[in-house]
């Protein structure tokens, strides 16, 4: 039986061992490692992808393909992929599924764990591909901004960021690091 190119090298993508996880298991990389991969890699490339434009599974197909075509280490991979599995799903399940109680964590740690940085530059540190959060005060109001980090799609309902399933005390300690980086 011949196989076409194009099946052999789908065969390849759907058999490689770039160690993805299970779905329900948590990724095996680190989110926080991955935001940074992708803010200073992944976004030079490619306009801005939204988690939620793709499934978990197509996700895992798309980085084991950037693995090949871009030459990603493995690791560097898998940590690509956690972020965008962290983005995709609500934070609090990947947070419960890594023994992390969400409510438990601190606004840096919150904005260190759910990846903020992987898009945004806070406090001097973190990504160009969205806006650069210094000076946040000055063209936005306090409601505004909790509005976005809460509800994101509530100003553009096409925006990439995702929905990450915060609480108002959660958003309270995330917008008190937004001041106190300002």
């Amino acid at each position: 039986m011949r196989i076409s190119i194009a099946m052999a090298f789908m065969l390849v993508l759907t058999t490689s061992s770039v160690a993805m996880s299970e779905p329900g298991e948590p990724p095996s990389g680190d989110p926080v490692r991955g935001a940074k991969y992708y803010s200073d890699n992944c976004g030079r490339c490619h306009n801005l992808r939204g988690p939620m434009e793709h499934r978990d599974r197509d996700w895992s197909i798309i980085i084991t393909h950037m693995r090949i075509t871009a030459g990603l280490p493995g690791q560097q991979a898998r940590d690509i992929y956690a972020f965008m599995a962290a983005s995709n799903n609500p934070p609090p399940l990947i947070l419960k599924q890594a023994g992390i109680a969400p409510a438990a964590l601190s606004g840096p740690q919150m904005v260190d764990q759910y990846g903020c940085r992987g898009c945004h530059k806070i406090g001097g540190k973190g990504g160009v591909i969205a806006p650069d959060l210094q000076g946040v005060f000055e063209r936005r109001d306090e409601d505004w901004i909790r509005t976005q980090i809460q509800n994101p799609r509530e100003h553009n309902p096409q925006t990439v960021m995702p929905d990450l399933g915060l609480t108002d005390d959660q958003v309270t300690a995330i917008v008190e690091v937004l001041h106190a980086t300002q």
